[in-house]
């Protein structure tokens, strides 16, 4: 074979391995002038957890022909709900208002000499985020929205706190996990890994969400407790790597 031949055959081997793709990882060539292929691998670690904490949204909604009306019903509401949380041991830093809003009512079938639309009310809605440290007061602080005139459960989501020991193994254990992918598919490939060209980590947290109806409307009045389960929550990191291949 002549050397003309022989450079083309190379130069063809480096780029097929340029382009194929192994399901999750894939192999690219080296920066230019370097006869080193690339493979780019992901890795994962996850963990379930029990939540720690519940984020409950709760939305008091008034309505009336008179603005203020409508408003200092909203507030008298809302007031003794923030009571009522505190003294279950909530505290006002873990309370903290998301929306208010005042919107006018119209009769848009009335009549009107001047063609314009008719006001007949007005609406005002409040809506609060409480953080609830305590898993196990989670249905009693609905059952005190209820109480104290809350109209809607507008979501519920248990969560958890990841300390920073977990975080660093979770890390740990997605890049031993891309590793292990980059050798097995070298492997099969009749080469070995080599050095990391570059690492990039991700790391995401899923919530286990309560199967209440979003802008559920609560009864006037409940004889029992709300029963709420918090499930599980499971924290997740990915690694992406980019290794040369020998």
């Amino acid at each position: 074979m002549t050397i003309t031949k022989k450079l083309a055959a190379k130069a063809l081997l480096v780029a097929t391995l340029a382009t194929t793709t192994f399901g999750g990882a894939s192999l690219a060539a080296a920066p230019a002038g370097q006869d080193v292929p690339e493979i780019q691998v992901s890795g994962t670690a996850t963990r379930s957890l029990a939540p720690s904490y519940a984020m409950l949204t709760l939305g008091i909604t008034s309505q009336d022909a008179s603005v203020n009306t409508a408003k200092n019903a909203n507030d008298r509401v809302m007031s003794d709900l923030i009571s009522r949380l505190t003294a279950m041991g909530i505290t006002k830093n873990n309370i903290q208002t998301s929306n208010i809003s005042i919107n006018p009512n119209y009769d848009y079938n009335a009549n009107n000499t001047r063609n314009r639309n008719t006001i007949t009310g007005y609406t005002v809605s409040n809506t609060v985020n409480v953080k609830i440290t305590d898993i196990n007061k989670v249905g009693k602080v609905i059952d005190a929205a209820v109480a104290s005139g809350a109209t809607n459960v507008n979501s519920l989501n248990f969560e958890n706190d990841v300390t920073q020991a977990l975080n660093d193994q979770l890390t740990t254990e997605a890049i031993k996990n891309a590793r292990h992918q980059a050798e097995i598919i070298a492997a099969a490939l009749g080469r070995s890994v080599g050095g990391v060209k570059n690492v990039s980590i991700s790391g995401t947290q899923s919530y286990e969400m309560d199967n209440l109806p979003r802008m559920y409307k609560l009864a006037a009045s409940m004889s029992t407790a709300t029963p709420v389960e918090g499930g599980s929550t499971t924290v997740t990191k990915n690694a992406s790597i980019t290794f040369y291949l020998q």
